[in-house]
C-alpha cells in the first residue's frame, strides 16, 4: 500500500494539493462542517468544508474556527445549484481559501475566475465527457464520482469501479476516485484502475 501512496501519480496529486497522503474528505452538506475539515487535514489528507447548507457568513464562521485548529491547508466545496454561492466564493476567497471542490453544475461558471485569483480547482463529474468539458474550461483536476456516492448523483447511473477507468482515459489531468470507497482495499482498486487518489465522506463520520 505505501508503494501505491507514493506512486509518482499520487504523488502529483499530493503536491498540488499540499496534503501528505492522496485522500480527500468529502464536503458533505450539514456534516463537514470546521471539526471535521481541520481534523481532517490534521491527519495528512484535504480538509474540506462542505458549503452546501451554509450562508456566506457561516461559512466565513466555519472557515475562521478551523483556522483556529489546524495550521494545513483545506478545501471548500461548491454545490454551484445554490443560489449563493458567488456571496461563498467571495468570502471563501477573502479568508485566504485557495482550494474549492466544484460540483452540481458547469465548470465553466467560476473556473476561470477562481483560477485567476490564484485558487486550484477541481470539478466533481459523472461522466467522461463531462470530464472532457472540465478539462477543457482549466480545472486542475476531476473528481469522478460514481453512483454509489451519496449527495447529487449523475443521471448516467456509472459505478465507480466503471466510471474512474473511462475518465482516466479520457482526460490527461488528476482523477481523484468517489462514491463507495471505504477501505484501504477499495482505495488501491480505484488508483490500479487510474486514479491519483480518492475521496471518502461516509469513512470519516
Amino acid at each position: 500500500m505505501e508503494q501505491v501512496l507514493l506512486s509518482p501519480t499520487s504523488k502529483k496529486l499530493c503536491k498540488m494539493l499540499s496534503i501528505d497522503y492522496p485522500i480527500i474528505q468529502a464536503g458533505m452538506v450539514w456534516v463537514s462542517g470546521a471539526k471535521l475539515a481541520a481534523a481532517a487535514a490534521n491527519s495528512g489528507v484535504l480538509g474540506v468544508i462542505g458549503s452546501g447548507s451554509m450562508s456566506a457568513e457561516l461559512l466565513r464562521s466555519h472557515i475562521k474556527k478551523a483556522k483556529t485548529l489546524t495550521d494545513k491547508k483545506f478545501a471548500v466545496n461548491l454545490p454551484l445549484l445554490y443560489s449563493g454561492v458567488r456571496q461563498q466564493i467571495d468570502v471563501a476567497l477573502e479568508e485566504g481559501i485557495d482550494i474549492f471542490i466544484t460540483s452540481a453544475g458547469s465548470s465553466k461558471l467560476y473556473t476561470k475566475s477562481l483560477k485567476d485569483s490564484g485558487a486550484k480547482v477541481i470539478h466533481v463529474v459523472s461522466h467522461p465527457e463531462l470530464a472532457k468539458k472540465c478539462e477543457q474550461s482549466g480545472v486542475d483536476a476531476v473528481i469522478a464520482e460514481g453512483f454509489e456516492a451519496g449527495g447529487h448523483n449523475g443521471r448516467a447511473e456509472l459505478s465507480t469501479m466503471c466510471l474512474v477507468p473511462a475518465v482516466a482515459d479520457a482526460i490527461s489531468i488528476p482523477v481523484i476516485s468517489a462514491g463507495g470507497i471505504a477501505t484501504g482495499g477499495q482505495m488501491l482498486a480505484a488508483m490500479c484502475l487510474g486514479a491519483h487518489g480518492v475521496q471518502m465522506g461516509s469513512r470519516f463520520l
